[in-house]
């Protein structure tokens, strides 16, 4: 094939343009000219595309989804998609099925950090539950995902959603979760990136990975997302159960431990439609109802589920209304029921409709809530209110005209415009909606008189009953105005109080009651007498112990000791003391400037006999800097306070100038430096003092004597260094030519 034929794969070919390479048109992100021979070609990426840009039909599994983000070469592929039909038949992540028949607690996805279980129970059959189930007889009732420390649950039935066991309402946003009540459904998204779909009327639920990019690492019944149905099965121990073989065992394995209620019958058959018939399922859905979804959800592909599973088989209305549910990914409006035909039975006043959006539902303005969830599509049958009314609350099942929206009370029932109603039991409390807003609606309860209270202690309150909305006023009485307070009865005595007509306070007195005394003769030891008494008029007699006087009295301490008692005669009358020691009690000496404490300890005295002596060698002087001299300090040798005469020295500033740290020049004295390059530093020590440092200021300047020096010279440092500049020697003539030129000659 020819260079231009391969192009012609590539490029098409618009009429010719000429033009200069490189050079190139862009037409829009996919498109674009470019220079190829001189001539300008059409070019279009999505025809070069390494892969098909085409998304593929994944069947169970619902739409595709994009991959790599990339508008002119997309990449597709089938998504990690879990769906629980309402009957309880299960399409994994992969695609393989298989379906629940007991009642209990499973594990549906298990990831590192997060489990996400289900609680299948048998369908309750009471008239005040929402919604009539009439699929099977196990229904989905509640979710429960763990995440870390937090824990969510959500009752489908109670429509009751529990974080952390506290009951909230969607929207809930907190710990990584977001779960929004659409009103057809609930949407849940997991902090570890999963997301729930799970539908009120139908209970079906689809649960998907929510990462295009990457596999997330599921474990459970809802099997690995890895695009292999083969490793589907997988048990928590890792053993793989083969895709033929039964599923009981591993549907077991996943099931949380001791929470069977009920064990249905075993659906599985082990047929598939290469060697089975499947011409009834066929047949079934090549009713021109379905056809609409035969594109994205070919029977053969459905009918291979519906052979393998005996209540598709055995009921058609089970079978149409998987088949359809798996249309209503697509967003596939399919209406099939009749009331003659696989009905929809809903509960009371509500109406079935066949095809209602998954994320929206008319219900009453809430300003609490957020608007619709973004990412969400889909459609699910269901019971919607009847015509007229509306839903109070996306999250609520509650049916209402539109003119109770205007308010809502304290217990959550709609209210209409101007409409008054009672907030209490006994209807006293009442309030009104009036313009979007709840207004307190009280009653007028000043002519209601007031007793005149006579008995001491009495206060008048304000009493309701069932009989007024206005309160009694009446004469009651209050103890905690009542000026006498009980008196502290003393041990042996009761009190007792007493009731005049004329006074609501008690007149209290203290009587004894030898039932309250409790007579325990002690056991006193040989320096103890045993005596009997009352004490401060008791009623009881009072048996104690008591010490005769000690005869011997504690010995006087000095200086640093305490006065300790013998730990072996703290139990007796007389206890034994003794002086102990603690040196760090004694006083401590303070001496003069010049002079140490000197101690010196004597036996059988416990703080030894201290003296100051002079020690002058003690005394620091200081190290004085450059440009400074020491001094004796006579200030500090004439102190009172220096009593040894002591010497000590203080650093004082000499009268010269200070050169860094390199040495010192009297004043007068110059210093001169000589460089490399010909220039001489002389330093001179001034007569000004420098009131900042102290020290004489020192003048810098500077010569440059290699300057002087004409180009035929080089200058010759001097020999006697303390002159600054040497002189400039000849090493060449000057010669001024006619041109003017100057030339330099040996």
């Amino acid at each position: 094939m020819s260079r231009s034929t391969k192009q012609s794969t590539l490029m098409t070919e618009t009429p010719i343009r000429m033009c200069t390479p490189p050079y190139a048109e862009i037409v829009d992100e996919c498109t674009k000219y470019i220079c190829v021979n001189n001539q300008l070609i059409l070019f279009n990426k999505s025809q070069s595309c390494p892969f098909t840009a085409e998304p593929p039909n994944c069947g169970l599994l619902g739409f595709a989804v994009l991959v790599n983000g990339d508008k002119c070469c997309p990449k597709w592929d089938c998504p990690c998609r879990c769906s629980m039909f309402p009957d309880l038949n299960v399409i994994t992540f992969d695609g393989d099925s298989f379906a629940i028949f007991k009642a209990a607690s499973y594990i549906v996805t298990q990831l590192p950090n997060e489990t996400l279980s289900v609680l299948i129970r048998e369908c309750p059959a009471d008239s005040e539950i929402p919604l009539i189930w009439n699929f099977t007889n196990l229904c989905l009732v509640s979710l429960n995902i763990t995440h870390k420390s937090n824990h969510v649950v959500i009752n489908r039935l109670q429509r009751r959603l529990y974080v952390n066991s506290r009951y909230a309402k969607p929207r809930f946003k907190k710990y990584g979760f977001e779960i929004y009540d659409t009103g057809n459904m609930y949407l849940i998204r997991s902090p570890a990136g999963l997301k729930v779909q799970w539908y009120h009327s139908t209970g079906m639920m689809v649960i998907d990975t929510d990462s295009s990019g990457s596999k997330l690492p599921t474990m459970g019944l809802c099997g690995f997302c890895d695009g292999d149905i083969t490793n589907d099965l997988t048990l928590p121990n890792g053993t793989i159960l083969g895709v033929s073989k039964d599923p009981t065992m591993f549907i077991d394995s996943w099931q949380v431990p001791n929470t069977t209620s009920y064990v249905s019958y075993s659906r599985r058959r082990e047929h598939n439609c290469s060697t089975s018939d499947c011409s009834r399922c066929l047949a079934m859905l090549e009713d021109n109802t379905f056809t609409p979804c035969h594109t994205f959800m070919p029977p053969s592909t459905f009918c291979e589920v519906w052979v393998r599973d005996s209540e598709y088989v055995n009921n058609q209305c089970v079978a149409l209304a998987a088949y359809v549910a798996s249309c209503h990914k697509f967003s596939i409006c399919i209406e099939w029921r009749r009331p003659d035909y696989c009905p929809f039975v809903c509960p009371g006043t509500l109406s079935y409709q066949a095809c209602l959006p998954a994320c929206t539902s008319q219900s009453c303005p809430n300003h609490d809530s957020d608007s619709n969830p973004d990412h969400c599509s889909g459609l699910t049958e269901g019971c919607v209110c009847p015509k007229g009314t509306l839903l109070h609350r996306p999250y609520s099942a509650l049916c209402i005209p539109t003119e109770k929206c205007a308010c809502t009370d304290s217990s959550g029932v709609p209210r209409a415009h101007g409409e008054v109603w009672k907030a209490s039991k006994d209807g006293c409390c009442m309030y009104r909606c009036d313009n979007d807003t709840i207004v307190p609606v009280e009653y007028n309860c000043s002519s209601m008189p007031a007793p005149v209270c006579h008995r001491t202690g009495e206060m008048i309150i304000s009493m309701s009953d069932d009989t007024s909305c206005c309160p009694h006023k009446v004469c009651v009485c209050n103890q905690s105005l009542c000026d006498h307070f009980p008196p502290e009865c003393k041990y042996g005595e009761k009190l007792v109080s007493y009731y005049r007509p004329d006074s609501c306070c008690p007149d209290y007195v203290c009587e004894c009651d030898p039932e309250l005394c409790e007579s325990e003769i002690p056991t006193c030891r040989e320096d103890q007498t045993l005596l009997a008494t009352r004490a401060n008029g008791s009623c009881c007699l009072a048996h104690i112990c008591m010490c005769s006087s000690c005869v011997e009295m504690p010995p006087s301490c000095q200086d640093g000791e305490v006065l300790s008692v013998d730990r072996n005669s703290t139990d007796r009358c007389c206890p034994s003391y003794q002086c102990v020691c603690e040196p760090y009690r004694c006083p401590q000496l303070s001496c003069l400037v010049g002079m140490s404490v000197v101690s010196v300890s004597s036996p059988n005295v416990c703080c030894p006999n201290q003296t100051c002596e002079c020690t002058c060698e003690k005394v620091i002087s200081p190290k004085c800097s450059l440009g400074e001299a020491a001094q004796l300090d006579w200030a500090f040798l004439s102190d009172p306070q220096n009593q040894c005469a002591c010497k000590r020295y203080k650093c004082v500033r000499e009268a010269v100038c200070v050169f860094g740290e390199r040495g010192l020049l009297r004043p007068g004295q110059t210093l001169v430096e000589h460089g490399d390059d010909g220039l001489c530093y002389s330093r001179h020590c001034s007569q000004v003092l420098d009131p900042m440092s102290g020290f004489y200021l020192l003048r810098t300047s500077t010569v440059n004597c290699s300057g002087h020096c004409q180009p035929n010279q080089i200058y010759v440092p001097p020999k006697d260094q303390s002159t600054c500049c040497g002189v400039c020697k000849n090493i060449s003539c000057l010669y001024q030519h006619e041109n003017g030129t100057i030339g330099l000659y040996k």
